[in-house]
């Protein structure tokens, strides 16, 4: 993730040591790889600040996971015959936690990098990102080269950070989640924040003081990540491709992006 690489403040110090348990098909707060019930129950991990992708919707009262990756992974699951856990962490513990046992897999909006396969195995890609930059109304910051200078936001651990740290004279100010990001940005305290371009229109769309200018494609991708050797990357792979064939992928990505998102 983000980044790779939307909502109110969040206390970056509480989020960053927290887990929130949540159910996706109807699983129970607590449970991890361990102690589930059945193979017919998988734990994910996921770090639910970063909407469109993931997040908490308690509007109905009820704490329920929602965003894109949430419909594609459940979508799957359903085709699969099994049920999920939601695990809600800090993005920077997703990989540790399928590397200790305590998911089945990650979904986060999370790059395939060549240092993440050193300890986790990827899916197939579901989804070809678009960078931004977002920043206050009239900053006009259009490419990274800009950016020399300037204080930059990222979430910790994603590829945003590794990718604003090549920048020669950059200040990168890495964070916790999606949510801190915006709110240093919010206050001023950092010039810009650098994050996936869908999801800084949805930032703009609730905090019309800001702007985004999306920056040229790259050859970065969103997948599933799995413990090493998991037997479940294949029939996830299986699925995705039977998703991509028949639009099934495409009608979500539009759900929660828009069409100018959808993928090729």
């Amino acid at each position: 993730m983000k980044k790779k690489a939307i909502g109110g403040v969040i206390l970056t110090a509480v989020l960053s040591v927290a887990l929130l348990a949540g159910c996706g098909n109807g699983g129970q707060a607590g449970t991890n790889a361990d102690n589930k019930k059945s193979d017919k129950e998988l734990v994910v991990v996921t770090n639910a600040t970063f909407p469109p992708f993931e997040s908490v919707d308690t509007s109905s009262g009820t704490k329920k996971y929602v965003g894109l990756d949430i419909d594609i992974a459940n979508q799957i699951a359903s085709n699969l015959g099994v049920t999920l856990t939601f695990n809600d962490i800090a993005f920077s513990g997703l990989i540790g936690s399928l590397m200790d046992g305590r998911a089945d897999f990650a979904v986060s909006a999370m790059s395939p990098t060549e240092e993440r396969k050193k300890n986790v195995d990827f899916s197939d890609s579901y989804f070809i990102p678009r960078n931004a930059i977002l920043a206050a109304k009239g900053s006009n910051y259009t490419a990274l080269d800009q950016m020399g200078g300037k204080k930059i936001a990222v979430v910790f651990g994603t590829t945003y950070e590794k990718d604003a740290k090549a920048i020669p004279g950059a200040n990168v100010v890495a964070l916790d989640n999606s949510t801190a990001v915006i709110q240093e940005l919010n206050n001023k305290r950092v010039d810009a924040a650098f994050i996936d371009g869908s999801q800084a229109a949805v930032f703009v769309q609730k905090n019309p003081e800001l702007e985004f200018h999306l920056l040229p494609p790259t050859d970065d991708s969103f997948a599933f990540a799995f413990p090493k050797g998991s037997k479940w990357v294949e029939p996830f792979n299986q699925e995705l491709k039977k998703m991509k064939d028949n639009g099934e992928l495409n009608k979500l990505i539009e759900k929660w992006l828009g069409k100018e998102f959808s993928q090729q």
